[in-house]
């Protein structure tokens, strides 16, 4: 995603030295995106107050956009407790156990499952859970994700949660702080933008696939039992979106700015995100043409943004009556900074073995 990215920044570059068209283009790469750690710090901050428009991407297995609510809203957060130690066989009597406030959290909220709409979601994963059986923890940690349909719907169910959490201190005699861990609004897509683009994906088309390419795309599908259809030849057709419960860093933005999305074909259909099978492709050469149409897809969509004051009227005036019901706010906490050092410890263990497969030379655009 972030070539292509870079691939439309270059492009759109060139275009405006060459037609001496006014304007500047900025791009907004997104790190820890699946841990919501970049973009909504950066509209937090005011970084996009002066935006007239923006294009977001992802990779599909296909080509397309679409308009309207596109993801879910999440809220995370890693819930510290802290207890007393002592012996379990000893005098457990003494003992303020931590672990027992991650349980009764967990437990809390499955009873509150019942009473929340059915498009929220909540998920967490239990991080530190003390050492060894015979010790009561003095320390416990779990970390929720917790979405929905949307960012006030989505605060006011981790609300809840944190309630909970006090809860679960309060019966154990422990403390709890809660530290924010992302926070992101539901991508909101402009019908007037998306219009934009789908007439350059129509103008661009699908990449031409080779018999080869094909044929990997089947074998893999078989190989994961799913309907052996190889790779989609024909651009998808505008639609309005159909709202799933997924979620990236790059909701707030779409609150704040006119924004369009575009999903380049750069997956084999079938193929489940996130599954060590969707890391094959972008090694490949489906990967790269899918992501060769995708940026010539967005440079031309940001060039009309740039030369055309109607379609940026246009989409300003969807955008105030898409946000006209809802007013956005920042679901981060006061305060809340993001953690530089996440996935410190990995990156340093494992970038040596990654350095051999660095860039040597100098990127050159022809």
């Amino acid at each position: 995603m972030a070539a292509v990215a870079v691939g439309t920044a270059h492009a759109v570059k060139r275009a405006m030295e060459q037609f001496k068209i006014p304007g500047t283009v900025l791009v907004s790469i997104g790190p820890a995106e699946e841990q919501l750690m970049s973009r909504p710090y950066l509209v937090r901050d005011g970084y996009f107050k002066d935006v007239d428009a923006a294009i977001i991407t992802h990779i599909g297995d296909t080509l397309g956009t679409s308009y309207g609510l596109l993801n879910d809203a999440l809220i995370g957060a890693k819930f510290n407790f802290k207890g007393r130690t002592a012996h379990g066989g000893v005098n457990p009597w003494d003992g303020k156990d931590a672990v027992d406030a991650v349980v009764l959290m967990d437990i809390g909220f499955d009873k509150l499952r019942e009473h929340l709409r059915p498009t929220y979601r909540g998920h967490r994963t239990i991080t530190n859970g003390g050492v060894q059986p015979n010790i009561i923890p003095d320390t416990g940690q779990i970390w929720w994700f917790i979405r929905d349909a949307t960012g006030p719907w989505a605060k006011e169910n981790f609300d809840k949660l944190v309630n909970i959490g006090k809860g679960a201190a309060l019966m154990t005699g422990t403390t709890m702080e809660m530290e924010p861990y992302g926070a992101a609004w539901p991508s909101l897509g402009n019908k007037a933008i998306a219009e934009a683009i789908q007439k350059n994906a129509d103008m661009v088309g699908m990449p031409k696939w080779t018999d080869g390419e094909i044929k990997f795309a089947k074998e893999l599908q078989k190989s994961l039992e799913r309907k052996e259809e190889g790779l989609p030849t024909k651009v998808l057709p505008l639609q309005a979106g159909r709202q799933n419960s997924s979620s990236n860093d790059i909701g707030d933005v779409t609150w704040v700015v006119p924004t369009g999305s575009v999903r380049f074909p750069s997956a084999v259909p079938g193929v489940q995100a996130h599954h060590w099978t969707a890391g094959i492709t972008p090694t490949m050469s489906i990967a790269h043409k899918g992501a060769v149409v995708g940026a010539k897809v967005i440079a031309a969509s940001v060039l009309d943004l740039l030369t055309s004051p109607e379609l940026r009227a246009a989409a300003k005036k969807q955008f105030e009556e898409d946000t006209k019901e809802t007013k956005y706010f920042s679901l981060l906490p006061p305060g809340a900074k993001p953690p530089l050092d996440l996935n410190k410890e990995m990156m340093d263990k494992y970038r040596p073995a990654m350095r051999k497969f660095y860039l040597n030379k100098k990127a050159e655009f022809k």
